[in-house]
């Protein structure tokens, strides 16, 4: 027994250590030392400098839980049934318990595994971290996007959970980067001379963005310029600790991006594309590999890399020997990384702990093929799957072939902005001939994803709200108030049953992303607001799928000279009229709100006499800057894409002017009305919209933010922060309307 302890103790000091960093939607050129110049990552530009820095390396897919399942397994993810979308907190599937995780392999060899930071690999029993290979587990097990929120809003929040346990609720994005941080290194200390396995996925830098007090305006690139001198602040940290406890003797750190987020944005910067799309800068990013005291020499190389490849590479790294009892789709490089081979084709070429893993794919091409594909060569081809998960294209040295919408061939060495197709028969074939033998592949040879039959109670969505007594409100349905030669526009107007006249008037526009929903989803939130002594309209405007911007503010402003057109009919004032709306709805609040006299903004919807200008604007979860980092982002993603192509015609490329003119901020002056903005603590950022508040205050208006606690961006549909939200915002507008 002694002896057997002796043992285990000295094999745990040789094996080294290995801490695998992947950062959420970090683009190609984001680090200094991949071309940055808005930011400045120097402890990052240390570890590429003593490590290997990869030029053309993919991730497994341009979307965050197919992308992290091939880094876990060393396939691609559609061999294993995940190549699809994401993985939300409803999901029944995730990866497969008979997989072998990277985790798993670890801890088959004596390792203690963590996984610290975001997993969204699936929410089911079978799915979660620790029944996937990792001893400890802490962080959040999905986005905090508002989609993901949703699914969490009446229990508070999204929760960052140690174990199974809650320990805080809701997360702040602003402390994740520095928490995970803290674990890893606190898990580091607790395991003595055990070795470890860290996969450390950062929340950050994915929206919505957070950043801490002490990085806020550090960079030149904005808010995830911030986010990203931040990262760089505690990768230094952890590697700091490292070298204070001697541990980087013996410890290799991945750092790594889980797909790309935007293109280049100057001319030395040349790849184009976006998260979600495979164009380069949608999925190739950056790559680092240190780790001096166990043999990484400094290199950077241009061979095309992949996440796959990190599975047999850091096991032969690593001394362990991956089983030959499936398939997987990386190659072992850890000679390339110890300076032992200079290329990928030397790498294969020389036995090493793991190179049998390359082999263990079939190849028997068919006759029509066989002559012009060589299995060394398809080997070594990557193929990119779309966030849908259909394969995209391939690439083989330094040639890339789409196949839809047709065969296009481009030369990424001579041209890797993607610009000009180029005509080479030769290797049009060559790829085509690879695409074709690929997919059979997965066909005969692919596995099934997990599935949980267990039925789990779904996370609860919200509550809708209390229905009104309607003998307390007068209701006028389906009034027309605006034409446009045969469309009319009708509204739904509300007043306290037996009110005197020259009530205030608030105009209601509900939300719905400008793509859906109706003025009868906010009669009873109009209702509401009545019975606090308005006359309220709920109007209905063109949404996009029938007119493209501007056509929807036209509306809003043609209910506000409605109104003052029928004032004595409806018993209302004309120089107390509000605005309130959410969403959507808020946005264009906010747009009525800041844009009084704006020629192009007016459009001819009926009573041009009258004035469109309002005197309180009261916006809701609303957008006030379309041309930021986000949205340009959101336009080009394929969800987005479609979006902003209805809505205002196209991306932030390619139609920047209908953007502006659809952000409320464009349009600020001394003349606009008080402003109450209204957010959930949980929704984006931008909700605050406070550069747009800034501004108000640089022009002596006043304004005020209310955020809501643990609310979601659908507060307004859930009672109880309704009540809160309403209560004060109606509080603000009397307060204002009665200066008027």
């Amino acid at each position: 027994m002694f002896l057997t302890i002796f043992c285990l103790s000295a094999w745990a000091s040789e094996k080294p250590n290995v801490i695998v960093i992947l950062v959420d939607d970090q683009g190609y050129y984001d680090l200094s030392c991949y071309g940055a110049t808005e930011v400045s990552t120097p402890r990052i530009d240390q570890l590429a400098k003593e490590g290997v820095r990869f030029t053309d390396y993919y991730s497994a897919a341009p979307i965050c839980s197919p992308s992290r399942a091939g880094l876990l397994t060393g396939c691609y993810p559609k061999r294993i049934g995940m190549e699809t979308w994401v993985h939300r907190a409803d999901s029944d599937h995730g990866i497969h318990p008979d997989e072998r995780t990277l985790g798993e392999l670890y801890q088959a060899h004596g390792y203690q595994t963590a996984c610290i930071g975001k997993w969204h690999l699936g929410d089911r029993e079978p799915f979660k971290p620790r029944r996937q290979g990792f001893d400890y587990y802490y962080g959040l097990m999905h986005n905090l996007d508002p989609i993901e929120s949703k699914f969490f809003e009446e229990e508070g929040g999204v929760p960052i959970v140690r174990n199974g346990e809650v320990v805080k609720r809701p997360a702040d994005p602003s402390e994740l980067t520095k928490l995970y941080t803290d674990e890893a290194i606190r898990f580091i200390d607790e395991q003595g001379d055990k070795p470890f396995f860290i996969y450390l996925p950062h929340t950050m830098l994915h929206l919505p963005l957070g950043v801490s007090p002490e990085f806020v305006g550090s960079s030149k690139f904005g808010e995830y310029g911030d986010a990203i001198q931040e990262m760089d602040h505690h990768v230094g940290r952890l590697v700091d600790h490292l070298k204070t406890t001697k541990l980087d003797k013996k410890t290799i750190v991945v750092y790594i991006s889980d797909n790309g987020r935007g293109p280049g944005r100057h001319a030395s910067q040349p790849l184009q594309g976006r998260k979600l799309s495979t164009y380069e800068a949608g999925i190739r990013v950056p790559s680092i590999v240190w780790g001096p005291g166990v043999g990484i020499q400094p290199k950077v190389s241009s061979d095309i890399v992949n996440a796959m490849d990190l599975y047999p590479s850091l096991a032969s790294l690593s001394g362990i020997k991956v089983p030959g009892d499936r398939i997987l789709d990386g190659r072992d490089l850890s000679k390339l990384m110890q300076g032992k081979a200079n290329s990928i084709s030397e790498c294969v070429k020389t036995p090493s702990l793991n190179s049998h893993v390359g082999n263990l794919r079939p190849w028997s091409p068919p006759l029509e093929w066989s002559e012009t594909v060589t299995k060394e060569e398809y080997f070594s081809a990557y193929f990119y799957h779309g966030s849908h998960g259909a394969l995209s294209a391939v690439r083989f040295n330094d040639y890339k072939l789409y196949l839809n919408p047709k065969l296009t061939l481009y030369n990424l060495k001579k041209d890797p902005g993607e610009t000009k197709p180029v005509r080479d028969k030769i290797h049009l074939r060559k790829l085509r001939g690879m695409a074709v033998l690929f997919q059979d592949e997965m066909r005969t040879t692919g596995r099934k994803a997990g599935y949980s039959t267990r039925k789990e109670t779904p996370p609860k969505l919200k509550k809708k709200l209390s229905k009104i007594d309607n003998d307390k409100v007068e209701s006028y349905l389906d009034l027309p108030y605006a034409k446009y030669g045969d469309r009319v526009m009708e509204l739904n107007l509300f007043r306290p049953r037996s009110a005197a006249k020259d009530l205030p008037a608030m105009v209601c526009i509900h939300g719905g992303g400008w793509l859906q929903g109706s003025r009868t989803h906010f009669n009873d939130f109009a209702k509401f607001i009545a019975l606090r002594g308005f006359v309220v309209v709920s109007i209905d405007y063109r949404l996009s799928g029938e007119a493209k911007f501007p056509a929807a503010i036209h509306d809003c402003k043609a209910a506000v000279r409605w109104l003052r057109a029928n004032a004595d009919k409806y018993g209302l004032d004309p120089n107390k009229i509000g605005a309130i709306g959410s969403s959507a709805g808020g946005h264009l609040a906010a747009l009525l709100g800041s844009s009084a006299g704006v020629a192009e903004l007016e459009g001819l919807g009926g009573n041009q006499n009258y004035s469109s200008k309002i005197q309180v604007a009261l916006p809701w979860a609303a957008q006030t800057d379309l041309t930021t980092e986000r949205i340009q982002l959101k336009s080009e993603e394929t969800t987005g894409k479609m979006f902003y192509s209805k809505f205002l015609g196209g991306t932030y490329k390619t139609h920047r002017a209908q953007y502006k003119l659809a952000s409320p901020i464009e349009f600020l002056d001394r003349n606009d009305p008080p402003f109450y903005f209204m957010c959930g603590e949980l929704d984006d950022p931008s909700t605050r919209a406070n550069a747009f508040r800034e501004k108000l205050t640089n022009l002596g208006i006043p304004s005020k933010l209310k955020v809501l606690n643990g609310a979601p961006h659908g507060f307004h549909q859930n009672q109880a922060w309704f009540n809160e939200a309403l209560n004060s915002a109606i509080s603000f507008a009397q307060i204002h309307l009665a200066d008027k």
